[in-house]
């Protein structure tokens, strides 16, 4: 990645407001302007950790695009581009998007936090929500037809090895590890394979089952029953499960709040109307 480019509408509107001296050390000089550490630090701070992390060994590729920014900017005033219709309900409608964020910022997520009595709680009455799920610990030997299945059962049956067979006889790619499938739930494997392990008991071997790739001879090899997973290791689920509960309740009632008595009157028959011109065209507007 040889830039990154952090160009954002918010550029066009920045030297519309008179901003503090910023007395730190400049950095970087060009066209009459300057890049200071402040500049920088906003910058990259600004940017998601991943980025940061990639850039804090390539740091003049950022400040390199902070001055291609500059004379982009300039070169888009330049044209008259912002004073272009279009640009200015852009900039309207991300400066109406930002001003909501940071309402909602803090009137709603500052207001908001998830108490450790609360995840105890939450744990305590959806139990059923952490419990892991019946595992399976599976062999099979795949063969082509029935006739050879049974073949292969009578042997097992017999005393046969079975990670042996599984390696001379099986079809499957498992073969090289003696048919081993490792540990499984449902709903990872064809319906008859599955219809069959699950009803097995540890151990067993069961009968030429059929599926559309040919004929297993399974064993099961373990069973781990569902279990419930301790507190600590869903906190952090449970915690996020509130908050985002909390936000989505809080949210709402603040904006109930200021409607107040504030009657919102639609209109339903110009509303259905919207786009009915189009749609009967076949396209519907973007």
């Amino acid at each position: 990645m040889k830039k990154i480019w952090v160009l954002a509408i918010v550029l066009l509107v920045s030297g519309c407001a008179s901003k503090p001296v910023d007395r730190s050390k400049v950095l970087a000089r060009f066209d009459g302007t300057a890049i200071t550490e402040n500049d920088f630090l906003k910058k990259l701070q600004a940017l998601p950790k991943t980025v940061q992390t990639i850039l804090a060994g390539r740091k003049k590729d950022l400040l390199d695009d902070m001055a291609a920014e500059h004379f982009l900017l300039k070169e888009a005033q330049r044209q008259g581009l912002d004073r272009d219709p279009d640009v200015r309900d852009l900039i309207q409608t991300a400066h109406d998007k930002i001003l909501i964020a940071k309402l909602v910022e803090k009137e709603v997520d500052q207001k908001i936090r998830v108490e450790p009595e609360e995840v105890a709680k939450y744990y305590e009455f959806h139990k059923e929500e952490f419990m892991t799920p019946l595992l399976l610990r599976a062999s099979h030997i795949l063969l082509k037809t029935e006739e050879e299945a049974l073949s292969v059962k009578t042997a097992l049956d017999g005393g046969a090895d079975f990670e042996e067979t599984a390696r001379q006889r099986s079809l499957d790619a498992t073969a090289i590890r003696g048919g081993d499938l490792g540990f499984f739930q449902k709903g990872q494997f064809v319906p008859e394979f599955e219809e069959a392990v699950f009803q097995m008991k540890k151990g067993e071997i069961s009968a030429p089952v059929r599926s559309p790739f040919g004929y297993h001879l399974i064993r099961l090899n373990d069973r781990m029953e569902p279990r419930l997973r301790e507190l600590r290791a869903v906190q952090n689920i449970v915690e996020e499960r509130l908050l985002r509960e909390k936000r989505s309740n809080t949210f709402q009632a603040f904006v109930e709040k200021l409607k107040g008595n504030v009657k919102i009157d639609i209109d339903e028959k110009a509303l259905e109307l919207v786009g009915a011109k189009n749609e009967s065209k076949g396209t519907v507007p973007a």
